[in-house]
């Protein structure tokens, strides 16, 4: 079911608070078993359980849960996992099966499904929904109970903690593909980033870096860019003298070089002219475990004659962190293929996992609810299937709907910033007008998701 769904059965329920008394609640990350073997649901889900008695027969008690997973919220009268009415076996055979259809499940996770087990006491009522996992109404009485009671606060924290939970349990948090690239490569070859734009590139490369606690030197590229920006230059201090002040290269090689684990980020690397960016050339090239940098400062005087200043970063201390938008529309340098070299090139586009996670972490911040997540998750997709059906020009990325969240008063004021954005997606014709047919299709969604 829908969230929509649950809400109109919720206002629809009645309490029976003549007949049942509240024993307990909680939330848990738990498989979805069903007590009819011949269908094998085993899902991960998050899922919200109530606990109720009988007031005549405190004895008799039931359970009711409400799970979500793959964008479904489910309503069961009972629930085998829960209760334990599993032997070991099954058990261990459900969580095997949940696991597998995680992308990367941590310890966390799999320990929250073990201690789950066998959380609530059997119910002893009937087992609404669990032959179809559809919406079956009348409802019992005993789920009509629960919906009635049942906390508005539910729904987005069930949202948000099975999107927590597929993440790897952090708002967020890298797509798990991309997280294993960057342990594998991390501090052993420097990395080019490279996707459209705002498909989350920088995102990516900064939270990495900070949930390591690394240190971070970032630099952003433009075509103005010069040589002293990556290596330093001096600057005159108040008094009239001379002092130097490093680039970002020469400030990362040096606190590499006094032992911290540093990680230079370059943002649009290749709208840095050739010329300039070719200093990474010999910087990037380790000799005995080391990268050697020139900086151009003058750091004693000999005979008369000034030596350079040679910095030598231990490249266990060292990471480079390369991002660039690629294709035609983009303005951008080709990089020599001796720095090519220096570089591990890797796609980075929008998932919708991490772009969901993103949008949570923003809707939290600013307390918003997750059903302004999932109105522009279902924006996203749409905008999606315009833009490989070529309906529209231009594709809705991370930065695009973040931005929404982040400017919006309150969360009504979210449709009309999407509304005002229309002009970022559609193509316009030789006198510069948005083409009309594009904008209606853009419309047409808005109005579709925020009816």
């Amino acid at each position: 079911m829908k969230r929509d769904e649950v809400t109109v059965l919720k206002e629809d329920a009645k309490a029976y608070f003549h007949k049942f008394s509240f024993v307990k609640s909680s939330y848990v990350y738990s498989p979805f078993i069903s007590r009819f073997t011949t269908i094998k649901k085993q899902e991960y889900n998050a899922s919200y359980f109530a606990v109720h008695s009988l007031i005549s027969n405190p004895s008799v008690t039931y359970v009711t849960v409400l799970s979500f997973y793959d964008d479904k919220y489910i309503l069961k009268c009972g629930d085998a996992y829960l209760e334990g009415a599993l032997s070991f076996e099954s058990q261990k055979k459900s969580i095997s099966n949940a696991i597998e259809k995680i992308d990367s499940p941590n310890k966390q996770l799999l320990e929250s499904f073990k201690k789950s087990f066998k959380i609530t006491p059997r119910s002893s009522t009937c087992s609404y929904n669990q032959k179809n996992y559809e919406l079956s109404p009348p409802l019992c009485e005993h789920i009509s109970h629960f919906l009635a009671t049942l906390p508005e606060e539910v729904f987005d924290r069930l949202y948000s903690s099975y999107h927590q939970g597929m993440g790897g349990g952090q708002l967020g948090s890298l797509h798990p593909v991309l997280q294993k690239k960057f342990q594998r490569y991390s501090f052993k070859k420097p990395i080019l980033l490279e996707g459209d734009k705002g498909s989350g590139k920088t995102f990516a490369a900064t939270s990495w870096v900070r949930r390591n606690n690394y240190k971070e030197v970032f630099i952003g590229g433009h075509e103005q860019f010069e040589s002293i920006d990556f290596l330093g230059h001096y600057i005159q201090q108040k008094s009239g003298s001379l002092v130097w002040k490093d680039g970002a290269l020469s400030e990362a090689f040096r606190a590499a070089i006094q032992g911290e684990k540093v990680v230079l980020i370059i943002d649009e690397i290749l709208r840095i002219p050739k010329r300039e960016l070719n200093i990474l050339i010999s910087a990037l090239a380790p000799i005995d475990g080391n990268f050697m940098l020139r900086t151009g400062r003058a750091s004693e005087v000999v005979d008369e004659i000034a030596r350079e200043e040679m910095l030598y970063a231990p490249t266990e201390n060292l990471w480079v962190i390369g991002t660039t938008n690629v294709g035609a529309d983009y303005a951008v340098e080709a990089m020599d293929e001796a720095l090519i070299d220096r570089f591990k090139p890797i796609r980075k586009d929008t998932q919708s996992d991490e772009l969901r996670s993103i949008l949570l972490k923003v809707a939290k911040e600013k307390n918003f609810s997750a059903k302004s997540v999932q109105k522009l998750m279902t924006f996203y997709e749409k905008m999606q299937r315009l833009y490989l059906t070529k309906i529209v020009q231009k594709i809705v990325n991370i930065r695009h709907l973040s931005e929404a969240l982040e400017i919006a008063v309150n969360e009504q004021e979210i449709e009309e910033i999407i509304r005002d954005s229309m002009l970022l997606w559609v193509g316009r014709d030789y006198n510069g007008r948005a083409n009309s047919d594009e904008v209606n299709a853009v419309d047409a969604v808005i109005s579709k998701v925020y009816d």
